[in-house]
């Protein structure tokens, strides 16, 4: 089994975006012959595209290789125009297809202090706009984060790319949430009971406990999963 890298991890994140925004890798296997199989490998971050097989799937992605490879350019180019994104951003557009840029969800320590705060400075992806006005995320409220790690199997794997409503904080129980405790940002489903925050893991083989936190601790919820790869 190929092991993934971290150094790919961004670009493929990019990739899965765009493929998923350009109607899945069934459809660039037919207009590339890419098989689905090395689709897999790269949105993966386990095998590295040539320069000829990224700027063919920039092509058909109708996005462009810069953006694919450094996020630095929003995904414009031959893609959707600074009007039509306008309208996606409204909900006007009725092309389900378009990507428009939301930025990423990071998080940093503080400068003196070693508390994890977001880090409003990870820069911009793109996100397909017919996703979000199905699960009824404003594009200024998305962000997309990455998973980590396996206490939420079979939920959430490991390197998922999530997408994290900043506007949702209210929880309700058995809901999905981004969170922190101090210098710790987790990812796992939550309840109140009275004055304090339970806290659970999917994958209850492995993480069977459930943890309290009293809600007097330095808890910061900053926002609800509603997306990976699909509806949460």
């Amino acid at each position: 089994m190929k092991q993934r890298r971290e150094d790919l991890v961004p670009l493929a994140m990019r990739l899965n975006t765009a493929i998923k925004g350009a109607g899945g890798k069934a459809r660039i296997y037919r207009e590339t012959g890419i098989p689905v199989r090395t689709l897999n490998n790269y949105t993966s971050a386990t095998v590295e595209p040539t320069a000829l097989t990224l700027a063919k799937l920039a092509e058909v992605c109708r996005v462009s290789t810069d953006w694919l490879l450094s996020g630095v350019e929003a995904p414009v180019g031959s893609g959707p125009s600074a009007a039509a994104e306008k309208q996606a951003i409204s909900g006007a557009s009725d092309d389900v297809d378009r990507l428009i840029p939301i930025q990423r969800l990071a998080f940093r320590a503080a400068a003196g202090n070693g508390v994890l705060v977001v880090d409003e400075d990870a820069g911009w992806t793109s996100f397909p706009a017919g996703t979000l006005q199905r699960i009824h995320v404003k594009p200024e409220n998305a962000r997309l984060m990455i998973a980590a790690g396996d206490s939420m199997r079979p939920t959430l794997e490991d390197g998922d790319p999530l997408l994290v409503d900043i506007s949702d904080t209210e929880i309700i129980d058995g809901r999905v949430y981004v969170f922190s405790i101090g210098d710790q940002a987790l990812v796992k489903r939550l309840r109140r009971r009275g004055a304090k925050l339970v806290m659970r893991s999917d994958n209850r083989e492995h993480f069977p406990d459930e943890e309290e936190v009293p809600m007097v601790e330095p808890v910061r919820i900053i926002g609800r999963v509603r997306w990976v790869g699909r509806s949460l």
